[in-house]
């Protein structure tokens, strides 16, 4: 993920009349896989199959600063070791324009062999025949199976029994401390981990942080924000074992009482000693960083910034911690997909299926800059087991909580968004937690109601 995710501005969301429909496209094709894109980019310059050497593999992804390298020099590796195999990459901007262009590529079934998308997001594509599923078994005869990949990280890879995309990492929404704090504050174990297992230790935590940083012990960066209020909600709401129902065709269903319980905690953190009550996301990094805040509410793709800034010695990290009861973590995933195409050779299909499997062998590269790999065998390897940071964080897959599988949800999307402007409110308390709660359903029906562009 990139570490400008959290960046997106609040107001670019996809209005359905701002996309206008080419000639030779049918209107429901390019709404289905652009449910909740913004403008449409031109796509003059993005490569695409048709024409290409059977042993060149195009690929988009959406890989900018540190990620971006990464991602180049494993490609660069796996040409060298691919037995003749080349690789085209493209890297496009992060967010709504990336999935516009990408579904106005298999829209127009001229897209790239591969591409990266977010988990979330394959809801909005996968329906509308947006994407092919890939083969077990060819996908078995190169590498991966099922066996390879967690359960909930392959679960939220199906569509209707298929698997649509093949998971490169997981990357969570987790909790960093900076251990030397910690230690002043009393509240490190000889193993170097914090125990907070309720609402009331972590608020116990957080003050005894602050008493050492002089300022407010744990920073979480939500206002101005389109995802981290949502993101920390949806996890917690998870460890509660709480419902939810939201389903197009049905009216959405959470319960009010458990989703109230977490709102009302993450209230009472917001009083100035454990949590500031108006931090954003950059503030909330600025003051992890300078030792301000002794902790931070944060996503694993800011690993490196922290460690370039602060040191390896000064930066610990864990997974969201079990305050409600249930183990869960909120998370998202890098995944390759196969845009509908108009016509590959075997041969072809066979390299697109090498270039995936070669990627995720080399799962333990990827996960340098935090990220989880997904592959399994990756996370054996002798390197990842030598990223300590990492490895104290590596669970969080186990009990990963995805988007709802929605059409309109996901990365990036006004879904996130709007759910975190009604949770904001509940945080600061301009609403009482169980109006807030009833807030989230306003929305989702709000948003179930509306034309589902993949029907």
């Amino acid at each position: 993920m990139s570490r400008q995710l959290s960046s997106s501005a609040a107001s670019d969301v996809y209005k359905p009349e701002e996309i206008p429909v080419l000639p030779h496209l049918s209107r429901r094709r390019l709404l289905g896989g652009a449910a909740l894109a913004t403008t449409l980019p031109a796509l003059a310059a993005c490569s695409g199959a048709t024409g290409r050497d059977p042993d060149t593999v195009a690929v988009w992804d959406l890989f900018s600063g540190a990620d971006g390298a990464n991602m180049r020099g494993m490609i660069a590796d796996v040409i060298a070791d691919g037995d003749g195999l080349n690789v085209d990459p493209t890297t496009l901007a992060w967010g709504s324009p990336y999935y516009t262009k990408l579904a106005m590529a298999a829209s127009s079934q001229s897209p790239p062999d591969t591409a990266i998308m977010h988990v979330s997001r394959m809801p909005g594509f996968a329906p509308g025949g947006l994407l092919e599923p890939w083969d077990l078994t060819q996908l078995a005869n190169v590498g991966p199976t099922q066996q390879d990949f967690t359960e909930a990280l392959w679960t939220s890879c199906t569509y209707e029994g298929e698997l649509f995309a093949v998971p490169l990492d997981t990357h969570p929404f987790i909790v960093f401390f900076d251990p030397e704090i910690a230690e002043q504050a009393n509240v490190l174990e000889s193993d170097g981990t914090i125990e907070i297992d309720s609402p009331e230790r972590f608020a116990e935590v957080g003050r005894k942080l602050g008493e050492v940083t002089g300022s407010a012990g744990i920073g979480f960066g939500f206002l101005l924000d389109t995802a981290q209020a949502w993101r920390l909600f949806w996890g917690l709401y998870h460890q509660t074992g709480g419902d939810a129902t939201i389903e197009v065709g049905s009216p959405a269903e959470l319960d009010i009482d458990a989703a109230a319980s977490v709102i009302d905690a993450i209230h009472s953190w917001m009083d100035g000693t454990v949590m500031p009550p108006d931090q954003d996301y950059g503030g909330a990094l600025a003051a992890f960083n300078n030792g301000r805040n002794g902790m931070i509410l944060s996503g694993e793709w800011e690993l490196t910034g922290f460690l370039d800034t602060k040191g390896e010695q000064n930066v610990a990290a864990m997974p969201m911690p079990t305050m409600f009861g249930t183990p869960a973590n909120y998370a998202d995933s890098h995944a390759y997909v196969l845009p509908a195409q108009r016509e590959v050779s075997e041969e072809h299909r066979r390299r697109i299926y090498e270039f995936v499997a070669a990627i995720l062998a080399l799962g333990d590269q990827w996960g340098t800059a935090g990220h989880i790999p997904a592959y399994l065998p990756a996370q054996d390897s002798a390197t990842y087991r030598e990223l300590t940071i990492q490895n104290s964080y590596k669970q969080a897959a186990e009990v990963a909580v995805f988007d709802p599988p929605v059409w309109f949800a996901g990365g990036g999307t006004d879904f996130q968004n709007r759910m975190s402007q009604a949770l904001i409110e509940g945080f600061r308390g301009q609403k009482e937690p169980g109006r807030a709660a009833e807030s989230l359903v306003d929305v989702l029906n709000d948003m179930l109601a509306s034309p589902d562009p993949t029907a």
